[in-house]
């Protein structure tokens, strides 16, 4: 869930293919009158995705073993005025789907997840041709479950809030990243992932994008890593690892495929063994799994 839109907000500045925000094209005006003839690029622009996966996979841990449908969709405002690059502002939603019955006593099964965010954006290049660059984004996250049936999530609510930001060093080679994910409605925890990813074009259509990531969590992120249910707390440390290939096919203008696959790796040495012993659902029982999947790409 939110390791899909955290590589969907990276991907939208451009050093990503698959959910790369296609531009209009520039059109050649000699002597702008108005604003609008002397901008390059357009007021409003965003991107989106919808797939099938053979799992739910959160942070290098699986929630859901099982097949699921989960997309997402943001629209962007450009805050570009004149010679001021003031970066994008917008809103998005990812959403679930699980295709089995495994969680529906709890989550229910159709759409059973939305995640709407508010975030902003901004590139901060080094130099003209726009090649090397400091990226950041903010976002605001919500996560709600319109089908829980039972018991209030952690006895308090069926929903909760992240503050995410993102940063990343743009270049032609390799991209380092860092997301920083404060969870502030439950736990007031925190948690980072950082790797690094290479965008490399194939063909002007097709792109392979390896990456590796690492997630560290503190000791209250618990409930991304609970062995024993959603009660007990872990040291703070590196928790899991990822490795991952992503294809992307860009068939016409505005719309692509995608198909990526991963293995992720619990590699905290005591968060493997008390997985041995877990009982919270699929959480932290899976030290080891592979994961993918494919679907559709498109922007406007």
């Amino acid at each position: 869930m939110k390791r899909l839109l955290l590589a969907a907000a990276v991907a939208a500045t451009g050093f990503a293919f698959a959910e790369d925000a296609v531009k209009a094209p520039e059109t050649e005006s000699p002597e702008p009158v108005q604003e609008m003839e002397e901008r390059d690029d357009p007021w409003f622009w965003g991107f989106g995705n919808y797939g099938m996966y053979s799992g739910y996979q959160l942070y290098g841990s699986l929630l859901n073993s099982e097949p699921t449908l989960q997309g997402y969709v943001e629209v962007n405002l450009n805050l570009n005025v004149r010679d001021l690059n003031l970066g994008y502002l917008g809103i998005g939603t990812w959403c679930n789907t699980d295709l089995t019955d495994k969680r529906r006593r709890s989550y229910g099964k159709a759409f059973n997840e939305w995640d709407p965010n508010i975030h902003y954006g901004k590139t901060f290049w080094f130099d003209d041709d726009e090649k090397w660059g400091f990226d950041y984004r903010t976002s605001i996250i919500w996560y709600y479950y319109p089908h829980r049936r039972h018991e209030r999530m952690w006895g308090k609510t069926d929903t909760t809030m992240d503050w995410n930001h993102s940063f990343a060093l743009v270049n032609p080679f390799v991209v380092p990243f860092l997301d920083w994910v404060h969870e502030y409605h439950e736990n007031n925890a925190d948690l980072l992932q950082f790797g690094l990813k290479r965008a490399c074009g194939v063909t002007d259509e097709f792109t392979l994008t390896p990456s590796i990531t690492f997630v560290y969590r503190d000791h209250r992120y618990n409930w991304c890593f609970p062995t024993a249910g959603f009660t007990e707390f872990h040291n703070g440390g590196v928790a899991t690892m990822k490795l991952m290939l992503e294809a992307n096919y860009q068939f016409s203008e505005h719309f692509g495929l995608f198909a990526k696959v991963a293995y992720c790796s619990i590699i905290d040495r005591d968060l493997r063994d008390a997985a041995e012993h877990g009982s919270g659902a699929d959480y932290g029982q899976y030290k080891d799994f592979a994961w993918g999947g494919v679907g559709l790409t498109f922007n406007f």
